[in-house]
């Protein structure tokens, strides 16, 4: 299942308004990101900030037996939505969030977040998630939101949809002939009556 197949399944089963990932040209742009083709040269985020935004992926979805977020290349699938779908208050609020995390990654110990052990990333991180100082609530949200893009691109790529998600199109099977006296009334709407 290639990308645009599973977005066409996502739009039909959970609807078009079901969340803000998926509205307006989300899905399109999503449908024509080509993570080889948007490597060389980000769209909108700094080659610094790209790099931040590589290590939160590689934090937020690891590489275990499957690719992790890193390894599908969500750091350019996000630079490429929010240069394609977002306004500049969403773009201007997430480079300044990279900024900030960039910034802040000296009170524990390096110039730049990416710079950092992993260990520090987490803490860094989890002050982020708390909203703690030098944190603000509105950065929190920010955060969230690139968490969400991680999630969508991560699993809308090829190795997420096929290697990572399950899909059962009938969990527990189909049993076509079963008798009724086994299973009962139990979705009739006697109980109304």
């Amino acid at each position: 299942m290639n990308r645009r197949q599973l977005l066409k399944t996502l739009t039909a089963v959970g609807g078009i308004g079901a969340t803000s990932l998926l509205s307006g040209n989300a899905i399109a742009a999503a449908q024509h990101f080509r993570g080889d083709a948007t490597a060389a040269s980000p769209a909108l985020l700094s080659v610094n900030a790209l790099e931040t935004l590589r290590r939160i992926c590689a934090l937020t979805i690891p590489q275990t037996s499957t690719p992790g977020a890193a390894e599908v290349m969500c750091h350019h699938f996000i630079d490429h939505q929010l240069s394609v779908v977002y306004g500049e208050d969403e773009q201007q609020s997430a480079i300044a969030l990279l900024a900030s995390i960039d910034k802040n990654a000296t009170s524990f110990g390096a110039k730049q977040f990416f710079l950092l052990n992993e260990a520090s990333q987490l803490r860094l991180l989890t002050a982020l998630e708390k909203a703690e100082a030098p944190f603000s609530a509105a950065q929190k949200g920010t955060f969230k939101f690139l968490k969400s893009l991680i999630v969508f691109g991560y699993y809308t790529s090829q190795p997420g949809a096929t290697k990572e998600l399950t899909y059962l199109p009938l969990p527990g099977g189909f049993k076509g002939s079963v008798p009724l006296a086994s299973v009962g009334s139990a979705y009739s709407s006697k109980a109304y009556y």
